[in-house]
């Protein structure tokens, strides 16, 4: 077996092609922002995927602000019953239970804002603040081990406050 098996390529290919632009810091803005929301807020958009459930009456999509159920079955494909809360993106099983297992709940729905101008100002805030810093905020620092380590893009608790309602919550 040979070492190129195990060599896992870098981020991003080129170094010299790379620039950290207006357009990049808005792209890690932005990838802050859905890592502390946990899914992708904006825009509305058509989501499909599965889940691992533990069984129970309530799951949780993996999006708030659900605007659409076009399906939610089994991983046989059999329909569930269910009810939903569009704006927390908590199902009820209507039928005694959800199946239990990892893929077990297959969905495809549409979720997000279309606007949402509260989590736009924190994506530009959190952009801006990025280009005044030619190498970003220090994370973490060490002396005597002499490294450092760097974000491009953080949120500020302020900003995090204001990201709360699109957060996706712990289930009931």
């Amino acid at each position: 077996m040979s070492d190129e098996a195990n060599v896992v390529p870098d981020m991003i290919a080129d170094p010299s092609a790379f620039e950290d632009d207006a357009q990049f810091r808005l792209r890690a803005a932005q990838a802050a922002i859905r890592r502390e929301c946990g899914w992708h807020v904006m825009p509305n958009v058509a989501l499909a995927g599965t889940l691992n459930t533990r069984g129970g009456t309530v799951i949780r999509l993996p999006a708030r602000h659900v605007t659409s159920i076009e399906s939610l079955t089994d991983r046989q494909g059999n329909p569930l019953a269910y009810a939903y809360d569009p704006e927390t993106g908590l199902v009820e099983s209507l039928s005694g239970g959800f199946p239990v297992g990892v893929a077990a709940i297959h969905y495809s729905i549409h979720a997000g804002y279309n606007e949402a101008p509260d989590v736009q100002q924190v994506l530009i805030s959190a952009a801006k603040r990025a280009g005044m810093s030619p190498i970003g905020l220090v994370k973490s620092q060490s002396t005597n081990g002499s490294s450092a380590s760097y974000d491009a893009v953080s949120l500020m608790q302020e900003e995090k406050d204001k990201l709360k309602p699109y957060r996706l919550g712990v289930l009931p």
